[in-house]
């Protein structure tokens, strides 16, 4: 009987111990997702703004350009 209870025993403390650790290494891999994704997004924001810097820079030339050939259209 002793030994029944000792095998239950044993087998019930290897189950939560290899749960522990599956429960372990998924928590560290969705970390490690979760830090990948935060990356992947600060840099695509950053690429969004240098773009939108550019944006501004294409518009203000466009402008510029735009009141050059005005002046230069002959007034009728």
């Amino acid at each position: 009987m002793i030994e029944l209870i000792a095998a239950t025993g044993g087998a019930l403390l290897t189950a939560i111990f290899v749960s522990a650790g599956s429960l372990s290494y998924r928590g560290k891999k969705n970390r490690e997702d979760v830090v990948s994704l935060l990356t992947k997004v600060e840099l695509i924001s950053d690429k969004m703004d240098d773009m939108h810097a550019d944006m501004r820079d294409i518009y203000g030339r466009l402008n510029s350009l735009d009141i050059a050939v005005a002046e230069l259209r002959p007034k009728r």
